[in-house]
């Protein structure tokens, strides 16, 4: 849940001279403060306090035992020391710098394109058609550096003839390209949509809605309001994209290197019918819900 917290859309920026609303306002012409480009920046700076929480994330999604998040965060800082909470930390920046900036500049083209002449706002339908178009390209674009993400911190978890052993998000991203071929840059591409689109039409309505309660009920507009409204959409978010963001981390994990085994054991990768039939039998419905917290 925290995670989507550090990736939620600040939905007003407020300055000494100007206040933008990104939902329900005019477009605003980019500045240094506005730009896509800084959203995505903000998201990396926060990727670097979040990394450990999204590491222990994948650890509990693709175990297929019941673990605890602390039973396995003192599992990584026994084995790897305290910086093994960091592995993958240059996917998890290209991923943002990706995923982040992508989503939002599609989402701020869409409302443009939407734009009534007449300068009402827009409606339900189309802004939600433009969160869902947002999400979409985030989730392509962003895939590839999702991939390395969930592999570079599932790494330590696997045994060693297994390990691809990625020594950054340029090693890995050139690695798969060489042992699995250009078709392994969309391994999970489904999942990672649904997940995608859910998680940002997720934020944008509820964010909205969480605001215009509290402001209705007489709160006035400030931090707490928003922080409120963030936290209630954060937790909407992860509760929705929760199940899509298991299988997409067991498809991703569950692929192996051609080369990277030793032992000369080739897996076959598993569709994502396989990947959801498998879960349910062996592990049941909660475990969907992996990682939640």
């Amino acid at each position: 849940m925290f995670l989507l917290l550090a990736e939620q859309i600040p939905i007003e920026f407020q300055s000494t001279s100007t206040k933008i609303t990104c939902i329900y306002s005019e477009p605003v012409v980019a500045t240094p403060l506005t730009g896509p480009w800084s959203v995505g920046v903000s998201a990396m700076a926060a990727s670097c306090f979040t990394h450990p929480i999204d590491l222990i994330k994948v650890h509990l999604q693709t175990s297929q035992t019941r673990t605890g998040a602390l039973q396995a965060t003192r599992r990584i800082v026994h084995e790897m020391g305290i910086f093994g909470l960091y592995n993958g930390l240059s996917a998890a920046l290209l991923r943002q710098g990706t995923y982040t900036m992508t989503r939002f500049a599609v989402y701020d083209i869409a409302k443009d394109y939407l734009r009534h002449a007449d300068g009402s706002h827009l409606t339900g339908g189309e802004i939600a058609l433009a969160t869902l178009l947002s999400g979409a390209a985030g989730g392509i674009v962003g895939n590839p550096a999702e991939i390395l993400n969930v592999r570079m911190q599932n790494d330590q978890s696997l045994p060693p003839y297994m390990r691809r052993n990625y020594k950054s998000a340029a090693h890995g991203l050139v690695a798969m390209i060489r042992d699995e071929g250009v078709r392994s840059l969309a391994i999970g591409l489904a999942p990672s949509l649904v997940r995608a689109t859910l998680a940002t039409a997720s934020q944008f309505v509820s964010y909205d809605t969480f605001k215009e309660w509290l402001l209705n009920a007489g709160y006035p507009d400030s931090v707490a309001v928003h922080f409120t409204a963030s936290f209630a959409a954060g937790l909407v978010a992860t509760t929705v994209c929760s199940p899509a963001d298991v299988i997409k981390s067991r498809t991703m994990a569950a692929l192996r290197s051609q080369q990277s085994s030793a032992a000369g054991v080739h897996i076959r990768p598993p569709s994502l019918w396989h990947t959801c039939s498998s879960i349910y039998r062996s592990e049941g419905l909660r475990a969907f819900f992996k990682g939640w917290v």
